[in-house]
């Protein structure tokens, strides 16, 4: 990807090369958040809205003038943003938060996407699973500030050019997700998610790939853990986001998986995102 050549901060552009922010500034950030557009569309602009407004209020602020009226705000200013570094077919944009000098200041950045649309990776992901540190359940687990410390220890510790991904594990030994996306096992009709009770990051995309799951005749279930074990006898697997779409994992522990029913949920993904 390619940033953007201007940076939006607080409502005004500045040449990201020139961008700078103060020691005292980068501790008051709250979090960040990411938004992809395709063309001039915001995908999960309305799911990734509330998750902004959840977050603020965990953190005990609000923010009316950005997140009232449906977002109309917040969505014009990506709009200048995707106007201002001309990135018309597609980018994600970091949308950071952070209460400092007593009030809500924002910056937003934009990077230019290869691909203007969702598609499947035609080479599939390598992933194994990460076993130093084990994400327990919480009240947070599903959030992302509840999830990335545990992203980061796994991404730090990533020394193999032939993995692409760690599994993050449950406390109890279950696979809960990847870094940013959530996981789901096909065998056969039977698909298989990890739970929030377990532990699992819930990505905002999840409600739309159930629902295709329903359309393809595929059963759903989260009832029981996913083990290792589960993962070596699954037929396909797949993490999805709002940012990458769906993604075919290939490879685990020796093990090789297909992408058959794969290719038809991310076809069904993609037109449900053209019709939103």
């Amino acid at each position: 990807m390619s940033i953007g050549k201007y940076t939006l901060v607080n409502g005004s552009f500045v040449p990201t090369d020139e961008f700078r922010i103060s020691l005292a500034e980068c501790e008051a950030i709250l979090f960040s958040e990411r938004i992809r557009s395709v063309r001039t569309a915001f995908p999960f602009f309305g799911e990734t809205l509330e998750l902004i407004k959840i977050k603020l209020r965990l953190f005990g602020q609000s923010y009316p003038d950005f997140t009232g009226n449906s977002g109309s705000g917040l969505k014009r200013q990506l709009e200048r943003t995707l106007t201002k570094n001309k990135h018309f077919l597609g980018a994600v944009f970091t949308v950071s938060f952070r209460f400092y000098d007593q009030k809500m200041q924002y910056t937003i950045q934009s990077e230019k996407l290869k691909n203007t649309d969702y598609e499947l990776n035609e080479k599939g992901l390598y992933v194994e699973v990460f076993d130093e540190i084990h994400k327990p359940a919480s009240i947070i687990s599903h959030l992302s500030i509840g999830s990335e410390i545990f992203w980061n220890l796994a991404g730090n510790q990533q020394t193999n050019p032939m993995i692409d991904h760690f599994l993050i594990a449950s406390i109890k030994g279950y696979i809960l997700e990847i870094q940013e996306a959530n996981i789901y096992l096909i065998k056969g009709e039977l698909v298989r998610g990890a739970s929030r009770s377990q532990g699992a990051y819930q990505d905002i995309s999840r409600p739309i790939v159930i629902e295709i799951f329903r359309k393809l005749d595929l059963e759903y279930s989260e009832e029981k853990g996913i083990s290792i074990q589960d993962l070596k006898e699954a037929d396909e697997i797949m993490t999805v986001n709002t940012i990458d779409g769906i993604r075919w994992i290939v490879g685990f522990e020796g093990k090789r998986f297909f992408n058959n029913t794969i290719r038809k949920i991310s076809e069904l993904f993609h037109r449900s995102i053209l019709v939103e």
